[in-house]
């Protein structure tokens, strides 16, 4: 379980009578389910639009609730949006909709424009998930953001980095806009979301797994073991190399523990 409520709620920068919002979704994600012999498809539960620290207090019971009902994560969008461009660019898909007879659900119209309207105040997503890389990615963004190395650690929150949020494999760093380009040639394999589902809200304790994939994170593993002939009873694991065969990376990989 991964429970970021109380990480979340300082974040906020406004309130109701902002007439703003952060996102948030409750979403089924295929790849939690890939033990599963129904097959699942990746979908939205439901969204929300969080007004205030204390209306996202007010739902946490509700989200908790149908994340581990449904083996669902809750992810959040934590740059903040204006309720009037996000009017205004509904009725314009609306408009644009009946103009070509095209029809849509409405909760999909919804969704598809508050998940891709841009903020005012944008706050960026680095997803780490081999924390062993963080202390040089810090280095990075210290240089970057030109801060001193003598005080980086003071400096860092008010300079660039908003928060750090863990995640089921590593972190978010939650940071202000820099160049991508730029940090992509430093750190190819490292993701940079700019205005995506946001980061880990909350990570159900339905989809606790205590073993993943050393190479992709997939709990979609097998290992080796001795079992009774007679009864399938379980015996022991066959070897203490930690090694297992990933059916996502079709490769026998290691073992990591979460």
């Amino acid at each position: 379980m991964v429970d970021n409520f109380d990480l979340i709620k300082p974040l906020f920068y406004f309130n109701e009578a902002n007439n703003m919002f952060f996102f948030c979704q409750i979403v089924m994600r295929a790849k939690d389910h890939k033990d599963n012999r129904k097959k699942v498809k990746e979908s939205a539960i439901k969204t929300y639009f969080i007004t205030s620290r204390e209306h996202l207090e007010s739902l946490k019971e509700e989200i908790v609730m149908l994340c581990e009902y449904y083996g669902a994560r809750a992810y959040i969008n934590v740059s903040g949006k204006d309720f009037k461009k996000f009017q205004d660019e509904l009725l314009c898909k609306l408009a644009e909709y009946n103009a070509t007879n095209t029809v849509v659900k409405p909760f999909r119209v919804v969704n598809r424009i508050a998940g891709t309207l841009g903020s005012r105040n944008p706050r960026w997503v680095i997803d780490i998930d081999d924390v062993s890389m963080k202390p040089a990615i810090l280095d990075w963004l210290d240089n970057h953001f030109h801060v001193e190395e003598a005080s980086a650690a003071c400096n860092r929150e008010s300079i660039y980095l908003v928060s750090t949020i863990p995640t089921v494999q590593g972190e978010h760093l939650i940071t202000y806009p820099f160049y991508t380009d730029l940090f992509k040639e430093e750190f190819p394999n490292v993701d940079v979301h700019k205005n995506s589902m946001g980061t880990l809200l909350y990570y159900p304790k339905s989809l606790n797994h205590r073993y993943v994939c050393s190479e992709c994170g997939s709990p979609n593993i097998q290992v080796q073991a001795w079992v009774n002939a007679n009864t399938n009873e379980y015996v022991d694991d066959i070897a203490d190399n930690a090694g297992c065969w990933c059916e996502d990376c079709s490769n026998h990989t290691k073992l990591k523990e979460v």
